[in-house]
């Protein structure tokens, strides 16, 4: 039994990058690009189908991954502007982190001294 065909061929790259383009060309200020609505322009039902498409190996994961990339520098332009706020929130759902991780390595040795071993 053969499972539900695919939404998007998963080999033709001009049929996704023609409604990559008509997602792109179509979004202005009162309806700027994101990640949802390319989800949606491209007849995915999710977020998440997207993005399994996009690291799926197929010859339109390619286009689909620059289009979800133009989007994330659509928001990384807008960080610089008066209320970043919701770019950051954006930004941080695709993994972008604004904590400052260190990595420490060696170990720590504990050294005793003769007066302390007596307490």
């Amino acid at each position: 039994m053969a499972g539900r065909p695919p939404i998007n061929d998963p080999n033709d790259v001009e049929a996704i990058q023609k409604k990559i383009d008509h997602y792109f060309a179509a979004a202005d200020e009162d309806n700027p690009v994101g990640f949802a609505g390319l989800a949606y322009a491209l007849g995915y039902a999710s977020r998440q189908s997207v993005y399994e498409v996009a690291t799926a190996g197929h010859p339109i994961s390619l286009p689909i991954k620059r289009a979800l990339l133009s989007i994330e520098a659509d928001y990384e332009r807008t960080l610089r502007g008066k209320y970043p706020t919701g770019s950051i929130f954006a930004l941080k759902n695709r993994g972008w982190s604004d904590k400052q991780e260190i990595e420490h390595s060696g170990g720590i040795s504990i050294v005793v001294d003769s007066e302390d071993a007596d307490l």
